[in-house]
């Protein structure tokens, strides 16, 4: 016992002979839970020290005290002691990192929802790109599909044009080849007319008798014989030349005329005539033809060598098989025998319904009779019975600007034009449709009312005139602009909208031209003015345009040209827009109906539909 107490009494000093009392406290100890913590105060009391010794115990005998409750002190319970309470003493710097985790460990969850957030962003862009690169496939695909076409459109135009080419090669040859025939044609019937002249003449031989015979023979006598010189020769050709020249220029009526049967003394008187003057168009003979006249003179007719033969038969009449009596000028009828004659349904068919000696719109009878009002029926469609009743009722005056232009039948302006059927609806009273001074040309207005008035009482129809020549451009337009500002019809006027707009798409007009559509432009309607404002936006869009700079003077002078066209590439860009959306959805399981709207449990608009990024991802696998 007493070795062990010397030992705790040896430990005792050294602890108190420490330099620092209370030892430092470098790391906190772990907590105790609150059950060891009694436990251990239970067993252990805390006594105070002075200078190093307990219970001011200063001789530095180590002596045992007694304790409370009558127990012995225990040191290694005082260290133990010292150690409990440095556990209730907590650093600072711990706080501080504590606090600091917390705050990184927020900071953490934020940066971990930022990256799931663009982790979203990226995966909804990945896909937005693979449907770009998909649209542009398409393009691509319908780019090459149309170079392909243009091309097979650029070969197929290439041998048209050889083709036609080829026609007016073969269509030139035909001409010329039909020129020939005309030719040799005009050759053979001269050469044919001139075969049968001599035929003809040789069947009205005169008969011979004595006293003739004795006339031609006493003519033999005195007269010397013609005989054959190439200067006759050369004059009878050029005779026979004349002759033939004559026959052509003469008809052919008058070449086959119808000849009546003679009397045998008119034609022995003919033939001694023409005998007569054959022997007086003699020529002079040469020297070296004198000596054979006497051996020519006995091959002559004499009294002895005379043939008496009968009488020629009477000519054959020549007869055409076209009966020319038909076509010949009709007599006049005499002023009293006159008559008129009111039209008949089978002389109406052939357009001839006026009586003779009066004017078509004299005859025009009116009747009490009602027509239909139809502005959108073609009056050219209907028969004249139904467009003369267009003609009945009163009649009014159309003004322009206090002019009066022309006076017209109420109901056939309100049948041909909507706005004067409006008009006159409106004020059935009125007496005259006043149009303001400058709104159309006054000739083109009487032009298109003169038409109007015609379909009355005019056997057959036709449509306003239209010439084609391009300085006649304005004045076309001008009557297109009547027809407008009249409220006309479209289909009036329709063959002079499908002329302009022909050339206004082939571009075979001018800017004059198109200055000229759009100062004349009837905004309400007017389908050439629409015709060049889309024709312009095509070449534009296409890079077609030769001279900009007038087009954009063109347009900064009608800013309704402008207007119109900006408003065209609007529609086609919606248009665009729409045709690609409608692509897209169709290659994404259809459009919006298809694939379950909003709100239907189907597709992906119903209440089962996934979120934006389940769809993304779903889509991107």
């Amino acid at each position: 016992m007493s070795s062990g107490v010397n030992f705790w009494a040896a430990g005792n000093n050294r602890v108190k002979s420490s330099s620092s009392p209370t030892p430092a406290i470098t790391e906190a100890p772990p907590k105790l839970k609150p059950d060891t913590m009694s436990q251990q105060k239970k067993g252990f009391v805390l006594k105070p020290m002075k200078n190093g010794t307990v219970n001011g115990d200063t001789n530095g005998s180590i002596t045992p005290t007694s304790t409370l409750n009558g127990r012995k002190t225990n040191w290694a319970d005082e260290e133990e002691d010292s150690e409990f309470l440095a556990q209730f003493t907590k650093d600072p710097r711990i706080n501080t990192l504590e606090t600091t985790i917390v705050l990184k460990d927020e900071r953490v969850k934020e940066l971990e929802a930022t990256v799931v957030t663009k982790t979203l962003r990226i995966a909804e862009l990945e896909a937005a790109v693979q449907d770009r690169d998909h649209r542009i496939y398409d393009l691509e695909a319908d780019s090459d599909d149309k170079g392909v076409r243009i091309g097979k459109l650029e070969e197929a135009n290439h041998e048209q044009c050889i083709q036609v080419q080829e026609l007016v090669r073969d269509i030139a040859k035909k001409d010329e080849r039909i020129d020939v025939l005309e030719h040799e044609l005009s050759q053979k019937k001269m050469a044919i007319i001139h075969d049968l002249e001599p035929n003809s003449s040789s069947t009205a031989q005169a008969p011979t008798n004595c006293e003739e015979v004795a006339i031609v023979e006493k003519a033999n006598t005195n007269t010397p014989i013609a005989t054959k010189t190439p200067d006759t020769e050369s004059f009878k050709d050029h005779k026979e030349t004349e002759f033939e020249k004559a026959i052509s220029d003469t008809d052919v009526s008058d070449s086959f005329e119808i000849v009546e049967a003679s009397k045998p003394e008119e034609a022995t008187k003919e033939a001694t005539e023409a005998v007569a003057k054959e022997d007086t168009f003699s020529v002079k003979t040469s020297p070296d033809t004198s000596s054979e006249k006497s051996t020519l003179a006995n091959l002559y007719v004499t009294k002895d060598t005379l043939k008496v033969v009968p009488p020629a038969p009477k000519p054959k009449t020549l007869t055409f098989p076209i009966d020319f009596s038909k076509y010949a000028k009709k007599p006049t009828v005499p002023p009293a025998t006159r008559q008129s004659q009111s039209p008949s349904p089978v002389s109406s068919r052939n357009g001839h319904t006026t009586p003779w000696g009066r004017s078509a719109k004299q005859a025009r009878v009116k009747t009490d009779a009602k027509p239909n009002l139809n502005p959108s029926a073609d009056i050219r469609q209907m028969s004249l019975i139904e467009r003369s009743k267009y003609a009945n009722g009163p009649e009014v005056v159309v003004k322009l600007g206090g002019i009066d232009l022309m006076t017209i039948p109420k109901y056939l302006l309100m049948q041909c034009s909507a706005k004067a059927l409006a008009y006159f609806d409106a004020n059935p009273d009125a007496t005259s449709w006043d149009f303001p001074a400058g709104s159309m040309d006054a000739d083109s207005a009487k032009v298109c009312l003169t038409w109007m008035d015609e379909m009355t009482f005019q056997g057959r129809v036709y449509s306003i005139t239209l010439s084609a020549v391009p300085t006649h451009d304005k004045k076309n337009l001008h009557i297109c602009h009547v027809a407008r500002v009249m409220g006309l019809n479209n289909t009036y006027v329709g063959h002079f909208t499908k002329q302009l707009c022909d050339r206004i798409r082939n571009n075979e007009v001018s800017y004059e031209f198109m200055d000229t559509v759009c100062e004349l432009a009837y905004r309400e309607n007017d389908p050439i003015f629409d015709c060049l404002a889309n024709n312009l936006v095509n070449q534009m869009k296409v890079g077609a345009v030769k001279d900009v700079a007038s087009l954009e003077r063109l347009m900064a002078k009608h800013a309704a040209l402008k207007g119109k066209m900006d408003h065209i590439k609007y529609m086609m860009a919606k248009r665009m827009r729409k045709a690609s959306d409608s692509r897209e959805g169709s290659q994404y399981g259809g459009s919006k109906e298809r694939r379950g709207g909003v709100g239907n449990k189907g597709g992906y608009g119903g209440s089962g539909a996934p979120s934006n990024a389940v769809s993304l991802f779903a889509r991107t696998r």
